[in-house]
C-alpha cells in the first residue's frame, strides 16, 4: 500500500492510500473508510452504489458530505448537475486531486445544517452522508432539520440519508422520525454485509390526493 497524502489539522485525520496491486485508492478519516475507487475512478463501496441507484432520476442533486467525492462523481457522470457541501474545505482538493472529482461539480465549504438554513434554493434530491467517525453530528439532528430538508426539496423531491447502522437501530428510527414529522413518507434500504453495514433512509415528499 502506498500513502499518497496525509492531512491532520485537529479536526480531521485523513489518509489517502493506493493499492500496489490494482491501483485502487481509499480515503480514510481516522480508521473509518469513507471512499474507495478503482484505478479508473469507479466507486467500489456498496452503499455508494445504492445511493447512486436511489438518486438515478435526480437532475440537480444536493450532496451534504463529500469525503473523496465518489457519490458526486458518479452522479455527474450520469449527467446530473451536482452541488456538494462539506464543512472541511480540504476535502474538495483531495477529492479532485486523488479521486477525480470533476471541476463541474459545484463545491461549497459550509456546515450542512447552516447551508440548509441559509439557502433559498430547492433540489430534486438531497443526499446526506455527514458523519463524525460513524456517528451523525448533533447539528444534523437539530429540531429544525426536518423542516429545513422539506423546504429545500422540489414538490417531487426526495431525501436519501445514509446511516452507518442497521434498519432497526435507534439512529435509523430517529432519522425516520425527523423526516416523517416534517411531512415526508419514509422507507429504508439496507446495505448490509454479514448483518453489518449501512441503511439508507429515503424520504419522499407526499403528493396531495386528487379532490
Amino acid at each position: 500500500m502506498i500513502v499518497l497524502q496525509e492531512h491532520c489539522d485537529g479536526r480531521q485525520r485523513v489518509r489517502v492510500t493506493q493499492s500496489r496491486v490494482d491501483g485502487a485508492r481509499s480515503y480514510y478519516d481516522g480508521a473509518v473508510l469513507y471512499t474507495q475507487v478503482d484505478a479508473r475512478g469507479d466507486n467500489l463501496l456498496t452503499y455508494i452504489d445504492a445511493m447512486v441507484a436511489a438518486l438515478s432520476s435526480a437532475a440537480e442533486p444536493l450532496i451534504l458530505g463529500v469525503a473523496g467525492g465518489a457519490l458526486a462523481t458518479q452522479l455527474h457522470r450520469r449527467g446530473a448537475t451536482v452541488t456538494a457541501v462539506d464543512i472541511w474545505g480540504p476535502a474538495f482538493e483531495i477529492a479532485r486531486r486523488w479521486f477525480g472529482l470533476p471541476d463541474a461539480v459545484r463545491c461549497v465549504q459550509a456546515d450542512a445544517a447552516d447551508f440548509l438554513r441559509a439557502t433559498g434554493r430547492t433540489w430534486d434530491a438531497i443526499a446526506i452522508d455527514v458523519f463524525q467517525g460513524v456517528d451523525i453530528p448533533s447539528s444534523m439532528l437539530a429540531a429544525d432539520m426536518g423542516p429545513l430538508l422539506y423546504r429545500a426539496l422540489t414538490p417531487t423531491g426526495r431525501v436519501i440519508w445514509n446511516v452507518a447502522d442497521t434498519p432497526g437501530s435507534l439512529s435509523v428510527r430517529r432519522i425516520r422520525r425527523i423526516l416523517q414529522t416534517a411531512g415526508l413518507d419514509t422507507k429504508t434500504l439496507a446495505v448490509l454485509d454479514g448483518g453489518v453495514g449501512n441503511t439508507l433512509v429515503v424520504g419522499q415528499r407526499r403528493t396531495s390526493a386528487a379532490p
